[in-house]
């Protein structure tokens, strides 16, 4: 089961970690760690077409599914890097490790959203009800987005606190009325008869974004790898446009999935190329779309008391790579 998992928790060893020694930097591969997601395929693209070396880096990716395990690592210098959404970045640099974001990776486009049985017509009707969801990830940012843009809070709802998977599987099983998941669970509430999709991240965009933070003394002291890394992820993007069949075929490969089920999950991610990472960063004049949704995670989890302090988006993205790269 494909699992985008935020990390939230924080735990003293890792506070620890964080005064480690760590690695030493510019030596050795930039170690990237991630998860099972489609929308990091990209990355095993380009170290299976050869991009990192035409572009003079080593890149090392290293599957970490645990929250605290991925944690720690970064927090000690055992991963330069992590692939992961841009909430997950502001909860970490709240609570002291120093991250910043160098690349946005993808946007959900139809793969997240919220289920509700057929008597919930509106966002407005979900007042009152019960909605399952997971706290402090992906998915309750989005939640808290869409009842806010429809003059909604989360008082007026009753959170049943669940991870994705089982809130989507609570409601196709009829415990629940109304959930916030993802694919395949928004597929399946259209093919039962009592649910439907109120609102997805296609009709409501811009709120998901996966990117690439690293540590801070990464970025300061190896950008000709980060620009490198960059320069053979926009390849790697483009090949996925230019042989969807071969990208396909290498990501089912990297992710041990079935390449129909590749197929079926694709269209609900918007992989960010080129393109996409210079109106992710926009320009000194013309700030791109992450310092605003930077502000509005920041002021969420404010509110939902998933951090207790917030700090800038200047402070936490680093767009001088994109911004450098013609």
């Amino acid at each position: 089961m494909l699992k985008r998992v935020v990390i939230i928790g924080f735990v003293c060893v890792l506070l620890l970690a964080c005064n480690g020694p760590g690695g030493q930097q510019g030596k050795g591969p930039l170690k990237i760690g991630l998860v099972t997601w489609l929308g990091y395929g990209p990355f095993y693209i380009a170290q299976e077409k050869g991009y990192f070396k035409e572009n003079n880096v080593e890149v090392q990716l290293e599957k970490i599914e645990g929250d605290v395990e991925r944690r720690a690592a970064i927090a000690s210098g055992n991963l330069d890097a992590i692939a992961l959404t841009l909430d997950s970045m502001i909860v970490l640099r709240s609570n002291g490790i120093p991250l910043k974001t160098v690349m946005a990776i993808d946007s959900s486009n139809g793969g997240d959203g919220i289920v509700a049985v057929q008597s919930i017509n509106s966002i407005e009707d979900l007042k009152g009800h019960e909605i399952a969801f997971p706290s402090g990830l992906p998915s309750h940012f989005f939640l808290y987005s869409v009842l806010k843009e429809h003059g909604m809070k989360m008082s007026d709802i009753k959170p049943i606190v669940m991870d994705a998977d089982q809130a989507g599987a609570a409601f196709a099983s009829g415990k629940i009325d109304a959930a916030v998941t993802w694919e395949p669970w928004l597929s399946k509430a259209r093919e039962i008869g009592r649910g439907h999709v109120l609102a997805d991240s296609k009709t409501h965009p811009g709120e998901i974004e996966d990117v690439l933070y690293m540590r801070d003394e990464v970025v300061a002291k190896r950008s000709q790898e980060i620009e490198g890394l960059i320069k053979a992820w926009y390849k790697a993007v483009d090949f996925v446009t230019s042989n969807p069949a071969e990208a396909k075929t290498i990501m089912a490969k990297a992710f041990g999935l079935p390449e129909d089920k590749v197929a079926m999950l694709l269209p609900g991610i918007r992989i960010e190329g080129k393109l996409g990472n210079q109106n992710a960063f926009g320009t000194p004049d013309k700030p791109g779309f992450l310092y605003p949704l930077y502000d509005r995670i920041g002021d969420a989890w404010l509110s939902e008391k998933v951090i207790s302090k917030r700090d800038t988006p200047q402070d936490g993205l680093a767009p001088e790579f994109v911004r450098r790269i013609p």
